[in-house]
């Protein structure tokens, strides 16, 4: 789906993946590159990174693992233009995620991180996946678990007035809300067996994520009691404390209390 609301894929205001992540870095990019690393820790052969947007998960797979090709696949053009002039040598390749251009049983992993909330027919996506995968290849992604009980996400689904839930689908194309027991049921479902799972983006990145939409609605043009110049105060003042404490409380936490987003790693069943 190239446009949802007012998210269009190929806008370059919207394109993810242009800056840069190393397993050394304290953020939560670097956490969610580590579970993907520690999951291929045994892989050798080819594998495709789904949704790689501007390709800062390619690049950094490519540093840490010289040894695997690694291929990036997006629905947006303009984003793998963006991803070939930051990695000339790399491979990319614009595709949907539910049609994928390969043989069956010819992919060693396949990886997405923050995907599957964006695509109409996930399902098929992941039925897809299971089909050019090779026995025992592994599938690992992370994903942001917005219908999650206890998140701020789940408290705000019916708010009017921090409509969280529209912002996400109006800013980042979100279209798909789960829950954990989603995700497993539909990974169960489409043939995968789960070996891993762990969970992130805990209260402190919930708040920064709620404090980063709601800045996007007034800069964008909706309606509030605070002036511009305000409201981006309040977010930079927020965003000091929020973003390094997310990342410290997914360091120390990797349970489902309080979580809004899933690792998970899987091979077929």
């Amino acid at each position: 789906m190239r446009q949802v609301g007012r998210y269009d894929i190929d806008d370059p205001g919207k394109i993810q993946g242009r800056d840069e992540v190393n397993p050394s870095d304290r953020s939560v990019a670097a956490i969610r590159l580590n579970h993907c690393l520690d999951a291929l820790s045994d892989t050798s052969g080819t594998v495709l990174i789904l949704g790689c947007g501007a390709g800062r998960y390619v690049r950094a797979m490519k540093r840490v693992r010289p040894d695997l090709r690694v291929i990036g696949c997006d629905l947006s053009v303009s984003a793998l233009h963006e991803a070939v002039a930051a990695d000339r040598d790399g491979e990319y390749i614009a595709l949907d995620a539910s049609v994928l251009p390969f043989a069956d049983d010819s992919i060693q992993a396949v990886v997405f991180f923050d995907l599957i909330e964006h695509v109409p027919a996930y399902e098929e996506m992941l039925a897809d996946i299971g089909r050019v995968l090779v026995y025992d290849g592994v599938f690992h992604f992370y994903t942001p678990l917005e219908d999650q009980p206890r998140s701020i996400y789940h408290l705000l689904k019916n708010s009017s007035r921090l409509p969280l839930r529209t912002w996400k689908q109006d800013h980042v194309g979100h279209i798909n809300f789960f829950r954990a027991q989603d995700v497993f049921r539909d990974i169960w479902h489409a043939g995968f067996r789960v070996e891993d799972a762990r969970y992130g983006f805990h209260p402190f990145g919930q708040v920064h994520d709620l404090v980063d939409y709601w800045q996007r609605e007034r800069v964008g043009g909706a309606s509030g009691v605070l002036p511009i110049s305000a409201v981006r105060m309040v977010a930079r003042v927020t965003f000091l404390f929020t973003w390094r404490l997310s990342y410290f409380e997914d360091r120390l936490y990797e349970g489902p209390t309080l979580a809004s987003g899933l690792h998970l790693t899987a091979r077929m069943r």
